[in-house]
């Protein structure tokens, strides 16, 4: 490898490296939901950040303008959002004129790559939310032509009582948000379904297939 390079290493959320810079983002470190793939960056021989793709969050209307996605909930949730990856987390603490955009590209690249392969679902798009400051205007994601649609409500569902309580508005921070296609725009077509869920023989069987290459990719620079 040149030392110049820029290579992501597959990592568990529960990393030490990964953990230590996970600390110093300006996003609560309070876990990760649902479908996720976390990766240390490395360049110039040692491990300078973090970036995280992670399930898309459910209600976004100006992202589901974007994306054209359907009104129908069980399209949207079974369809739709497994086919978004949320860039839930990006920390580079080395400095460089462009590297964060370079990052950002290959991580787009090697996101799709290996979730398609773990999840087995087509990926059609992203999305990031980002809390903006007078420092902090999500530069590196206009860099990437990724495009900002609007901004959250500042607020959102929360279920103290239980899911099958009625549900509670909570007062959050407002976030910019951006969204990027892979490619051009594209319907999906295939249905996700999580291993997770597993009945049948066929179904276990898979589970443990998709465990067995997530365990591998683990430790692996791409």
């Amino acid at each position: 490898m040149k030392t110049h390079e820029i290579e992501l290493e597959v990592v568990k959320r529960s990393d030490e490296r990964y953990q230590e810079i996970r600390e110093r983002h300006y996003v609560p470190n309070r876990g990760t939901h649902g479908q996720q793939l976390h990766f240390l960056i490395w360049y110039k021989g040692q491990a300078v950040g973090i970036i995280t793709g992670a399930s898309a969050v459910y209600g976004v209307r100006a992202r589901d303008e974007f994306f054209n996605i359907p009104p129908d909930r069980n399209i949207k949730q079974k369809r739709y959002l497994p086919a978004i990856i949320n860039n839930t987390v990006f920390r580079l603490e080395y400095h460089e004129p462009n590297l964060a955009t370079r990052v950002l590209s290959k991580w787009r690249k090697v996101v799709v790559d290996v979730w398609e392969t773990i999840y087995e679902v087509p990926v059609i798009g992203f999305e990031t939310f980002v809390v903006e400051e007078s420092w902090r205007k999500g530069s590196v994601y206009k860099a990437d032509n990724w495009t900002m649609v609007g901004t959250t409500m500042g607020s959102t569902k929360v279920h103290n009582e239980g899911m099958n309580k009625p549900s509670q508005r909570k007062e959050t921070t407002p976030k910019l948000i951006f969204v990027r296609w892979v490619n051009k725009p594209t319907v999906p077509v295939v249905d996700y379904n999580p291993s997770w869920r597993q009945s049948t023989p066929e179904e276990k069987k898979r589970a443990r297939r998709l465990q067995a290459i997530r365990n591998e990719l683990y430790g692996v620079k791409l």
